[in-house]
């Protein structure tokens, strides 16, 4: 997707776009179409994910278990392993080499001989890269089943999460088996759940989470670095939108000399303070979303704002495209830090713009999705007075030393 220019954005919006922003209680014109259309390519979409999770499930439990054999090997530990399955060559060998380096270790206890410590050793890890050699093979094997599956789980995509329409599920079941048809026909006629029984009945589903409780930055399990985060979540429907203010936190090495410059000077504009000698950091926002596969209303443009999207409200904005899951970060300024500690309301809103930008319509508001100001302003003032202070300056310290260069 395209950004698009946010002056061109400012000069089409005025007081008259204002009415369009409230809430809507009547669904956007395309919704049902949109939703019947999806509910019913997901019942094919979702067969063929199966299968492709069926094909990749068994190599997932091999590697699985591969480790688990690795594991015991460098342990020395053959119980973390048993019991070993026998036809199978790589078990067998491992089971073997247990057998072996037991006698070898009565032996050595028995009488103490280098050589003997060097025969361990070297069948040892002989029996790690037998280990090593086969999961790379499988990794390998399920790569390509991946890569050939790719297709599958790209059009699967708007099925994820999606709530389906009960009708057109069972409708296009009649012709296809798949998971879902079994969950369709499950549910009970005024059932929750993963189906509704009309597409405009979408439109009664919103859910939100409000601004989250934020910590200190810490590394987490995957050795990244986290926490430090306030999000807030809002949706309708299969119409999903989040938006977070984390700190952006790159290696200097990823740099070149005049971003660096730019971005100290942007922490001294803001009376920042952060020191560490091998990274630059700046306050900023992420929004992640999960728009319809197609135009509900003829929308052309998003448009992540505060307010109802006069004057300068406009925080984020991108052309409508063909993928339905929308992801991007960027520095925060001044001013968006100003109002989010205010607790102004964010928005994201579907446009209708006209083409010719010399046109006399205006654009036109198909939806909006406001994430709740709960804890807001307190929230987002916490974090960014963690940012600002120097807490995190140090807090990233510790976690990374300066020597160590990690």
């Amino acid at each position: 997707m395209k950004s698009v220019n946010i002056l061109f954005l400012a000069l089409l919006f005025g007081p008259a776009l204002s009415p369009g922003l409230r809430a809507q209680d009547e669904p956007p014109a395309g919704l049902a179409e949109v939703e019947l259309s999806r509910s019913r390519a997901c019942v094919g979409s979702l067969a063929r994910l199966a299968v492709l999770d069926a094909a990749l499930e068994p190599i997932a439990r091999r590697l699985d278990r591969m480790n688990t054999l690795g594991r015991a090997v460098s342990l020395e530990k053959s119980d973390d392993a048993e019991p070993f399955d026998l036809s199978d060559p790589l078990e067998a060998e491992v089971a073997r080499w247990f057998a072996a380096d037991s006698a070898l270790a009565v032996r050595y206890l028995a009488e103490p001989d280098s050589a003997l410590l060097e025969e361990r050793q070297t069948a040892r890890t002989a029996i790690l890269d037998r280990i090593r050699s086969t999961m790379e093979a499988a990794a390998e094997e399920g790569q390509a089943k991946a890569q050939e599956g790719a297709p599958v789980r790209e059009a699967a995509q708007p099925c994820e999460g999606a709530i389906l329409v009960r009708s057109a599920v069972l409708e296009a079941c009649a012709t296809t088996e798949s998971p879902v048809c079994e969950a369709a026909a499950a549910q009970e006629p005024n059932s929750t759940g993963g189906f509704v029984d009309s597409p405009e009945d979408l439109w009664d589903v919103e859910q939100y989470r409000p601004w989250s409780q934020t910590g200190p930055l810490q590394v987490g399990p995957d050795g990244g670095l986290g926490g430090a985060r306030t999000a807030a979540q809002a949706r309708r429907g299969n119409i999903t939108f989040s938006v977070s203010l984390a700190p952006l936190i790159v290696r200097r090495s990823e740099l070149t000399e005049e971003q660096i410059r730019e971005s100290e000077a942007n922490l001294d504009s803001l009376g920042f303070t952060f020191d560490h000698p091998l990274f630059v950091m700046a306050p900023g926002l992420e929004i992640q979303a999960v728009l319809p596969p197609a135009p509900l209303g003829g929308e052309t443009h998003y448009v992540l704002h505060f307010g109802d999207l006069s004057g300068d409200d406009v925080i984020w904005s991108t052309e409508r495209g063909t993928q339905g899951r929308v992801q991007a970060s960027f520095v925060a300024t001044e001013s968006m830090l100003a109002r989010l500690q205010a607790g102004e309301p964010v928005s994201l809103t579907a446009l209708r713009i006209p083409e010719a930008e010399g046109s006399e319509s205006q654009a036109e508001a198909v939806f909006t999705l406001t994430l709740l100001q709960v804890g807001q302003a307190t929230r987002v003032a916490a974090l960014v007075q963690y940012m600002a202070s120097g807490g995190l300056s140090r807090d990233l310290v510790r976690l990374v030393p300066p020597g160590a260069g990690g």
